[in-house]
């Protein structure tokens, strides 16, 4: 995208489409109001790609480690200590945190305006009830109006592909995908069980292509693979996704060489493949033999660069069936009908674009009706002949209730108790809904859909009541009032279309900096009122830091930033280049020391000491870090992750205001520490990771005295408390399970602001007798298990019992309870007891104790 993207403002008065002109890193006339909106910001493949490597960088790991199976355990053990029924309800005022050290409470701040992206959905007729999963992972529910959007679940992270009521036991099942993973919930999505038979090895395990067939017994079959290199295997449950048993084995480890497909209105189940040569193969399902059937073809259909794709309809009436695919041959995309069950294939025509991920859909109501994704959507009115763009992208900002954001994630249709079909389309806008065949349509989520993703998330530091957000697909956003205005979540106007992070100050706070991926910076002048003034575009050879960072220069009166390089010369190596805003004019230059070539990674991270102006420091991707003493003029590397920082990404640097030599370093944490701490201005550091999962930081503040520092983290919300050595979560029983991406501390209201991708802005308050030290600190649960791993027979030891009877609960890796326990104990005095789980099968379990109000939990391997 950004090597050859172009950018055009369209200037909006009153939300009025004033001016479109597609001019090379131009902007036009500042609007008076309105969005400014980006050109070229489609999200090209090649783009994707480079944002899906910088993920995988940033959470670097050593061989064998699968960073995303650390984070599920991460956020089961969230779940479990979640247990007592409290599920994200901030209504309960404050809590006490750290063993007692402090107390406080949670605050949703939005955006609640401005809705991120969005997947799967369900409808539920009789309550007139829609259901969604947003892409940060939760799952919520509203009227069909969209106008009271409630969290259903937000202690998962949920994945796309599945979201279905199906009955069960004269109630209702929901089925549903939690860290690619099958799940169920019995009870309306408030608990859920792990299916069984299903696992991943590595990041690039999954599942694919998802379907749970209507009809009476409502199996669910999919595609899934444990590592890259597995075989994709096909798996089906015959027990509401309660376990998974593998049915075939397929030819390849590539998922997208094949496809599954229940036509409307049939009891049948296809498969397509695409062989070693691209031919298209097609197959019907014997569902009570679980084989497959071979499809006789006529002549050979080639899918040839399309991801294998199926749809079909069969008529309700008279059993008529059609299929439809479609195939590209270079950037033509083509597509295929038949009417005999893939006998013969027929031309109909060519798509407008390459279909992303979301494919064709085809309208169960009307088979006339077709939509197909990619950046706009598009639909046909006469069975995939012709196509219609509905809208371009860039017109939403000029109609945001009647008009459909970019990005295309899923297609789904539904009808009314009254019988009453409606299209509903998830993109990275939130969610729309049609009731007239896509002639018209009408925005849910312009309120109370808060799924922002955001980046980063900065209070203005000349005025607080102004807070920036830096965000996926919703631009950069600023929002008035925070301090004046009501409590809770709050509006954000949208400035400027497109993806933004690393929002910093300059200019002695007056100015504002943002970054685009691959290096766009822009400057604004006047941010509480005004659009950019300038700008500057990175060209260069090494930029896998997908949105690099920034941080204002540290010496007063400049209006100035660095940018984590690449090289303005546009050759290879990774230097700190100096942006200076002079008028409408953003001035490079950068400093003369490569990182690359000194490390072999590139900058990654970089601040400088806020009390003294020439200690500058700098980390890299793969884990190594520099210190200057002089301004950059000079560089040395810290010895002590040479060569064990491979593993590490450097993601965040805090310096102390009071001491420069006081230095932290976080970034990846699977292999090693997740933060490491330096007493000497970096020239050594040492792990600080005590209580702190394994896990990535993405930044790290301070309160005013440096006796707490709090770290944004994959694994959520976290604190360091001083004065015990001692990391703890502060997610409570009210902040969402989320990655969180950005941290600051506001001194004058005591307030942490996080900035999460999915949940938008939380704060956390402190009570105002955080610095007294008269509370009684809660004593440690002091959990033991021995021996562990065990066969059956083990003995669970704790420290010291309160005064209330000891219940121990014990879940499976899943978080399903599985057997619970209550011991009467003497009140003071250390507690023993043998247990025995010889019944249970082989596998990871977590046994919690929970002593006068403290939660403890321990991993006990059954052999």
């Amino acid at each position: 995208m950004k090597a050859t993207s172009k950018i055009s403002i369209l200037t909006l008065s009153l939300f009025s489409l004033l001016y479109c002109s597609r001019i090379e890193r131009e902007t036009m006339p500042v609007p008076t109001d309105g969005t400014m909106v980006k050109m070229g910001e489609e999200e090209e493949g090649e783009e994707i790609g480079k944002r899906d490597a910088w993920l995988e960088l940033i959470h670097s790991a050593g061989p064998g480690v699968n960073w995303r199976q650390i984070e599920y355990d991460n956020r089961l053990a969230k779940v479990r200590a979640r247990l007592d029924g409290s599920r994200g309800d901030c209504t309960g005022g404050s809590e006490v945190f750290a063993e007692g050290a402090f107390s406080g409470q949670w605050l949703e701040r939005g955006s609640i305006n401005n809705a991120g992206s969005v997947f799967d959905t369900e409808y539920d007729p009789d309550a007139d009830m829609i259901w969604l999963v947003s892409a940060g992972g939760t799952i919520w529910n509203s009227d069909a109006f969209g106008s009271t959007w409630q969290v259903v679940n937000q202690d998962y992270q949920f994945s796309p592909g599945v979201l279905k009521f199906v009955p069960h036991d004269g109630a209702r099942r929901l089925l549903a995908l939690a860290d690619r993973i099958p799940h169920y919930s019995d009870d309306d999505g408030q608990t859920w069980t792990a299916a069984t038979g299903i696992q991943h090895t590595d990041g690039w395990g999954n599942v694919y292509s998802p379907v749970v067939l209507t009809g009476d017994d409502h199996d669910w079959y999919l595609f899934a693979k444990p590592s890259y290199w597995e075989q994709v295997k096909l798996y089906k449950s015959a027990d509401l996704g309660e376990n998974f048993q593998p049915i075939k084995t397929m030819y390849s480890h590539e998922f997208e060489r094949f496809a599954l497909c229940q036509p409307h209105h049939s009891q049948k189940l296809y498969l397509a493949e695409k062989d070693d040569d691209n031919k298209a193969k097609f197959y019907r399902m014997d569902l009570a033999a679980d084989t497959l059937i071979p499809l006789p073809t006529a002549s050979d259909l080639y899918f040839n660069e399309a991801r294998t794709n199926l749809i079909g309809w069969q008529d309700p009436d008279n059993g008529d069936l059609r299929l439809l695919c479609y195939v590209r041959d270079g950037d033509v995309n083509t597509v295929y009908r038949s009417d005999d069950e893939g006998l013969h294939w027929n031309e109909l025509g060519d798509l407008p674009e390459g279909p992303w991920e979301v494919g064709v859909f085809i309208s169960p109501s009307n088979p006339d009706l077709m939509l197909m994704g990619a950046v706009d959507c598009f639909r046909s009115l006469d069975g995939g002949l012709n196509w219609q763009r509905v809208n371009n992208w860039w017109e939403y900002y000029d109609n945001i209730n009647g008009k459909l954001h970019a990005d295309m994630m899923h297609f789904s249709e539904f009808q009314t108790p009254n019988g009453t079909a409606f299209q509903l389309i998830s993109n990275h806008g939130g969610l729309n809904i049609s009731y007239d065949g896509m002639n018209s349509v009408n925005n849910l989520g312009q309120e109370g859909l808060n799924v922002s993703q955001y980046y980063t998330v900065r209070t203005d530091p000349t005025n607080p009541d102004f807070v920036y957000a830096g965000s996926q697909d919703q631009g950069f956003q600023r929002s008035a009032g925070f301090e004046t205005g009501q409590p809770g979540s709050e509006w954000f106007e949208q400035v400027i279309s497109g993806d933004y992070a690393h929002i910093v100050f300059s200019n002695g706070g007056a100015s504002l900096w943002t970054v685009y991926p691959g290096g766009w910076v822009s400057h604004y002048a006047d941010p509480q009122n005004q659009y950019l003034t300038g700008s500057y575009d990175l060209e260069s050879e090494n930029e896998s830091v997908w949105l690099p960072p920034l941080m204002p220069s540290p010496f007063s009166g400049e209006n100035a930033v660095y940018m984590a390089g690449g090289n303005i010369e546009g050759g290879p190596g990774s230097y700190l280049i100096r942006l200076e805003a002079q008028g409408d004019q953003v001035i490079p230059s950068q400093i003369d020391y490569d990182f690359k070539a000194e490390s072999g990674g590139e900058v990654s991270a970089l601040a400088t000491a806020p009390g003294d102006s020439s200690r500058w420091y700098v980390a890299t991707t793969n884990g190594r870090f520099f210190y200057s003493k002089d301004a950059g003029e000079s560089w040395e590397q810290t010895l002590n992750f040479i060569p064990e920082g491979h593993y590490l990404y450097g993601q965040a640097i805090y310096v102390s205001k009071k001491n420069p030599n006081v230095v932290y370093f976080g970034g990846s944490g699977y292999s090693n520490s997740p933060v490491y701490r330096s007493l000497n201005g970096g020239k050594n550091f040492l792990p600080v990771s005590f209580g702190l999962p394994a896990t990535t930081v993405f930044e790290l503040a301070a309160n005013e005295d440096e006796s707490m520092i709090f770290a944004a983290t994959e694994a959520g919300p976290y604190v360091y408390v001083l004065a015990k050595n001692h990391w703890y979560d502060l997610s409570g029983s009210c902040a969402p399970t989320q990655t969180y991406w950005s941290v600051e501390y506001l001194e004058a209201s005591r307030t942490v602001r996080f900035g999460t991708y999915g949940r938008g802005i939380w704060d956390f308050q402190f009570d105002p007798d955080v610095a007294t030290n008269d509370k009684p600190e809660l004593a440690p649960v002091g959990l033991n298990v021995s021996p562990n791993p065990t066969s059956g027979a083990f003995r669970l030891e704790v420290n010291r019992v309160g005064e209330r009877p000891l219940p121990a609960m014990l879940y499976d890796a899943g978080g399903k309870l599985v057997k619970k326990w209550s011991f009467q104990a003497v009140p003071g005095a250390p507690f023993a007891k043998d247990l025995d789980i010889a019944e249970l099968p082989s596998g990871i379990y977590y046994i919690t104790v929970e002593n006068d109000g403290r939660k403890e939990s321990a991993k006990l391997i059954k052999q």
